[in-house]
């Protein structure tokens, strides 16, 4: 685990990773009662389960929440205290962050924070807090960059760059420059967010941290689009999807879907990349991303009217519109949500409101790690 500073008493085994994949195997419901204590309470088989429910991350949110909810629950209740040194504390922030993490997934940014307070809670308490206390960091500023406050982004992002750096953690360093190259794509600066994303490629091939190389790869088949750069999209497109499939990374390649559709409409093929931007729908409803589905909705019902399809454009944003509301996606939109709410009644969209709720959106096709 980056940042760890205190070894924990025995080394690991792979008695104590076959011993974590059984209690993974186990429904929650049922740890208590059939697994052994002894194994629940081991800082060797949760260090174990923390990295499996960080892989959930990217595969299946909803379950790498519902892994995190129960470990954290499990750690807090105990009436003793897990480990002899600083362990306890450390997996109270540990679970708590994944599950704030998983939470981010899903935009459910109230339960986020939260989540990322009760880290706070654990992390102020063990020898790494440093260490774990930046990474917390990286995750409140994904949420900042989330709600796009760009500006607070690209003022913070550097410091936390360099902060990973000076503590010899570059893939939390890369991960901090994932969001410097969004906020800067996001504020009209395209050669440098590409400049950006370039960089983390060289950096993760350096290190050899090939699932956030493709991830950036996957990135810039975005920033191709926006160039209407087809040969170098499909290039990018080549380097992600192997990598990405490797890891199993079911996020990140619905977003390089989004990228390709992108390229598609870039280069006039609309009946293509309505294809592939449901397709794109189809892989985030598999594991539960309803904003992303909601964005590429508004996306959709763009295309259609630039194909006269005003009727279909209409009934995309209807199947948009609940979602945004249930999940709170974009506050700072109200006004022209409620414009493309009135449009929708009248049947007729107003293609303004629905570009400007949209463009609240357009970071969901860029991937953070």
């Amino acid at each position: 685990m980056a940042g760890r500073v205190l070894a924990f008493p025995r080394p690991p085994s792979a008695a104590r990773s076959i011993a974590a994949k059984r209690i993974l195997a186990t429904a929650p419901s049922a740890r208590l009662s059939t697994v052994r204590e002894a194994d629940l309470e081991d800082p060797d088989v949760l260090m174990h389960i923390c990295g499996s429910v960080r892989a959930l991350l990217y595969s299946n949110p909803n379950a790498a929440l519902e892994e995190a909810e129960f470990f954290y629950g499990f750690v807090r209740g105990r009436s003793k205290r897990v480990g002899v040194f600083d362990e306890h504390d450390y997996f109270l922030g540990e679970f708590a962050l994944l599950a704030g993490a998983a939470c981010r997934q899903l935009t459910l940014r109230d339960d986020a924070r939260l989540w990322f307070d009760r880290a706070e809670a654990g992390y102020r308490h063990t020898a790494s807090a440093v260490a774990d206390s930046s990474r917390l960091a990286y995750h409140r500023l994904a949420l900042r960059m989330e709600e796009r406050q760009l500006e607070v982004v690209l003022d913070l992002a550097p410091q936390l760059i360099e902060g990973f750096r000076n503590l010899g953690m570059r893939e939390d360093e890369i991960k901090a420059r994932f969001l410097e190259a969004i906020a800067l794509a996001e504020s009209d600066r395209q050669e440098e967010a590409t400049e950006a994303y370039e960089e983390i490629c060289r950096i993760a091939s350096e290190i050899g941290a090939d699932h956030l190389y493709a991830q950036a790869c996957g990135n810039l088949i975005h920033m191709a689009a926006m160039r209407g750069d087809t040969a170098a999209g499909i290039e990018y497109s080549r380097k992600a999807i192997p990598g990405l499939r490797r890891s199993n990374d079911r996020v990140a390649l619905a977003k390089a879907q989004w990228g390709l559709a992108n390229l598609l409409r870039a280069s006039r093929q609309l009946d293509a990349a309505l294809d592939a931007y449901r397709d794109a729908q189809r892989q985030f409803a598999s594991i539960g991303m309803r904003a992303d589905i909601a964005a590429i909705h508004l996306i959709v019902a763009d295309v259609e009217l630039d194909q006269k399809r005003d009727a279909e454009a209409v009934q995309s944003v209807m199947a948009a519109l609940p979602i945004i509301d249930e999940l709170r996606m974009a506050p700072e939109a109200i006004a022209a949500i409620a414009l493309l709410r009135e449009s929708v009644k009248l049947n007729r969209i107003n293609r303004s409101a629905l570009r400007q709720v949209h463009g609240y959106f357009a970071e969901s096709d860029s991937q953070d790690s």
